[in-house]
Formats: C-alpha cells, structure tokens, sequence
C-alpha cells in the first residue's frame, strides 16, 4: 500500500481543521521507510512555535493518528519551510561557541535546557570532539546539556 497518498490528505485535512487552507503547500517523500513531511508558509511562526513546540506536537499528533490509520507506526518527520534545518545549525553554533568557552576557562559549561531531539543533536555533533565530552543533567523540561573538557 502506497502511504505517501494518505499521509498526504491526512495533513492537509488537518491543516485545514486548524483554518489554514491555501496558505500552506504540502509534500511528502519517503526514504527508507521514513516520512518527510514539509509545509511551506509564509507565515511560519504560528505552527512552528516556542523553539519548535508546536511543530513537535503537530508531528507527534499527525504519528498518533497514522498509527490509527494503518494500524502500525509510521516513521514521519514534519518540517516547516526548513525550521528544523536551520535549528540544527544554530544549536551546532551554540556548541562551538560554548566549546571555546570550555577550553578557554578549562571547566565545563551547561546549556539552556533543550528538547531530547536538540540534545542529541548536541551530543552527536560533539560525539568525536577530541577535547571535550558532553553529559546531560536535569529532569523533563529541564533537562540541559553539559559541556565539559576532557580530563
């Protein structure tokens, strides 16, 4: 069964519930049995939200209801006119930056507090960094990354 079809309709239906109708264009590829979903606007910030909240609660409530639908999960990434893309990138400046700060003062530095997909992205791009390792300290929302330099 082709799923891109579905998933499709399913997306623009439930954009369409939430008033947006022609302000939104949407496409959906597969890869490797995952899903992109990409929404283009120009007016981005209402479904994107607070460092992406609302765009996480909108691919988490599109996965629920696919799931429903066929009755099995369906990997999805939803993404709005390249937000998650030029997030990546900003939190890969934060690391560097904070990297220098790191080995300028020799002791370690926490991050704002991130979603569990920031942090990782955190931790994956220091993964190999030969002077400093990165751990994550907190609970739920407060959950931050710490920079530290290796001993």
């Amino acid at each position: 069964m082709d799923k891109i079809p579905v998933i499709l309709q399913t997306t623009k239906d439930f954009l369409a519930q939430l008033g947006f109708t022609k302000e939104i264009t949407v496409d959906v590829k597969e890869e490797d049995d995952h899903y992109s979903i990409t929404l283009k606007t120009d007016d981005p910030a209402l479904l994107i939200g607070y460092h992406g909240n609302t765009l996480s609660g909108l691919q988490m409530f599109l996965g629920q209801h696919l799931h429903k639908q066929f009755d099995e999960w369906i990997n999805i990434t939803v993404d709005i006119n390249d937000y998650r893309q030029r997030r990546e990138q900003s939190l890969k400046t934060l690391a560097d930056s904070t990297v220098e700060q790191v080995l300028g003062a020799k002791q370690a530095y926490i991050l704002p507090p991130m979603t569990a997909a920031e942090r990782r992205v955190i931790h994956m791009y220091l993964a190999e960094h030969p002077q400093v390792t990165t751990a994550s300290s907190g609970e739920g929302r407060d959950r931050s990354v710490i920079i530290s330099p290796k001993v």
